[in-house]
């Protein structure tokens, strides 16, 4: 009988093409995952990739089959997930995932839950998208929450998704309080662009802030490195000033009107599950806390004045 724990190897080699760095995301050495492949291959008779010095690629019958063991490991997850709920009650576990920007914003919105109901559990991931992406097909996580990801990557047709918007987030320019840009006369283009994620905005929105106002551009993914910069130099982060909300509200920080000519004003940010994968109630209310987050945070920061 096959093994659900080698579908699931073969799964994740088969998105990573990498035998480095599927063992990696799975916690196995190279050779372990190697035998398990090599004997997943004698066990069916098939060989599901072809091996060279450039790597591995997928043969026809491992890409047919590789999609038969998705939506396997997906109904197994949820038979699981759904035996939890029915026989322990744990209606108020979940485990789910958010980039870095999402993760700032939202989790203030699981406060109440924490406090009025410490027994629930919650296992929250912050990382890239693309590396949830692979959490949420493999059904390790119940949901993500991220902006349009089929823009960023395309989502695989063997694995729909559903999704439902749960707000916008302002693209935003930030600087501390007392900024040279601040200041009327000030026609200095020379300060330096922080961006937190190559993903939070596109390339084309970066390429009009820099050419406008600065003078280079610098990725940080830390948000609290990032906000210690803007607060002590003349730098301009470009984010969603939800992020900073409180520092705003108390005159730390401040935001700076956008450039006329920028098309991309707002993100719309969702939360994505698998379709064949049943949202517990805790995941609704989730969402509905979520959302609430996002509409309170929109009326406490009031957008740049031009």
């Amino acid at each position: 009988m096959l093994e659900l724990r080698r579908l699931r190897y073969l799964v994740v080699l088969a998105k990573r093409l990498s035998y480095s760095r599927a063992a990696e995301d799975l916690g196995l050495s190279q050779s372990a995952l190697s035998r398990a492949i090599q004997s997943l291959e004698r066990e069916l008779d098939v060989r599901l990739f072809d091996r060279d010095r450039a790597g591995v690629m997928l043969t026809e019958q491992g890409r047919w089959i590789v999609e038969k063991a998705e939506a396997l490991l997906i109904s197994a997850t949820d038979f699981e997930h759904q035996v939890g709920f029915v026989a322990r009650g744990e209606e108020g576990r979940t485990r789910f995932g958010l980039p870095a920007v999402p993760a700032a914003v939202l989790l203030p919105a699981l406060a109440p839950r924490l406090r009025e109901m410490p027994e629930f559990a919650h296992e929250v991931i912050v990382a890239e998208p693309e590396h949830l992406w692979l959490q949420l097909a493999m059904g390790e996580i119940e949901f993500m929450v991220c902006a349009e990801w089929s823009s960023v990557w395309p989502i695989p047709a063997s694995m729909p998704v559903k999704r439902e918007s749960l707000g916008h987030f302002p693209v935003s320019l930030i600087v501390r309080q007392d900024h040279p840009l601040l200041r009327e006369g000030s026609g200095r283009r020379d300060f330096p662009l922080l961006v937190s994620n190559k993903t939070e905005v596109s390339s084309q929105t970066a390429a009009t802030v820099r050419a406008r106002l600065a003078a280079s551009m610098q990725f940080i993914g830390d948000l609290a490195a990032a906000r210690s910069l803007v607060k002590e130099t003349d730098a301009i982060w470009l984010t969603c000033s939800y992020v900073v909300a409180e520092d705003i509200v108390n005159g730390v920080l401040a935001q700076l009107p956008l450039p006329e000519e920028l098309e991309e004003r707002a993100t719309e940010v969702f939360r994505y599950s698998l379709v064949r994968r049943t949202l517990s109630p805790t995941v609704v209310e989730i969402e509905g806390a979520f959302r609430k987050r996002i509409e309170e945070v929109a009326q406490a920061v009031p957008s740049p004045q031009p």
